[in-house]
Order: C-alpha cells, then structure tokens, then sequence
C-alpha cells in the first residue's frame, strides 16, 4: 500500500511506494525538497466536526496542539523549518512511547534538590552533581524519566536520577 503524506512545504497530498519511506524527494507541486515518512509514522486528524473537515494538521500545528513549549531555546515553534518541526515532533513522539510508564508532575522538591516526589508517590533520588538544577525546578513541571534520566518538559533540561 502507497505511502499517503502531505507536502511539509505547499500542503499537496503526495503518494510513494513504501520502499520510499525515509528518502529524499522533490515535491511534484512546489519543487521543495522533504523526507518521504515512513507508512508508521502517528497521523493527527482534526476532529471532524471542525471547520477543516479531518484534514491532516502540519508538524507546526501538531506541536503546538500536544502542548509542547511554544520556544525552544528561545526560537518561536512557528518560526520552525517544516522539516525542523516535524523532527521535533517525532523525537517527542518516540520520548513519548519510551516513557509513558514514568511520566506526571512534580509534587514535592526535597532537601535542596536531592528529592523529588512526583504526583503519583514515587520518589526519585538526583544524582549530587544534578541538584543544583533540580533545586530550581518547581511543583507542578511536567516531567518523563527515561533511562534513569528525568527530563523536565517545559525547559528541556535534564538531571540523573534513581528510583528510590
């Protein structure tokens, strides 16, 4: 079964065998170059009693609508290359199946940053060289713990943790 994805650029409705997924390509309406996706990859559908009727949304929108931070680094989403959003999107997409067992908000910050309690009960030990950032995060920051490293969502900073 074809490939069926949208242009990132022009939004043309694009079709490719599946031995084409992960190449590069030229978009037959505007010429710009993109990545055919893999037939995998997660599609979000606007409900379809919206006014766009089900059409696919961009990476851009699909960032924005997950509740992803509105900056990174200090660089507007929407300002994003295309290619850049959905690279973007992707990655938070993998993090997220990775970790959906270990994920929720912080409850509790304990004895300078050492602790941390998060809304479920579990309590995760920060390694002493990581203390001085997680000292400074606050309750309530959505956070995912993936191989022993707690990620804080909203900045994208990380510190080394254990369960404890």
């Amino acid at each position: 079964m074809p490939i069926v994805f949208n242009c990132p650029t022009c939004g043309s409705e694009l079709r490719a065998p599946d031995e084409y997924a992960g190449k590069s390509a030229k978009c037959k309406n505007c010429q710009s170059r993109l990545t055919i996706p893999s037939s995998q990859e997660p599609e979000i559908l606007l409900d379809s009693s919206s006014p766009a009727g089900g059409m696919q949304l961009d990476y851009h929108q699909q960032l924005e609508q997950s509740g992803f931070p509105a900056m990174i680094h200090g660089i507007p989403i929407a300002k994003l290359s295309a290619a850049d959003a959905k690279q973007i999107w992707e990655w938070g997409f993998k993090m997220l199946q990775i970790a959906s067992s270990e994920n929720g908000t912080i409850d509790e910050i304990k004895y300078d940053g050492h602790i941390i309690i998060m809304d479920d009960g579990t309590r995760w030990e920060v390694d002493d060289i990581d203390t001085g950032t997680a000292e400074f995060w606050d309750t309530g920051d959505r956070v995912v713990v993936v191989d022993d490293r707690m990620y804080r969502l909203d900045e994208s900073e990380s510190v080394a943790v254990q369960k404890d």
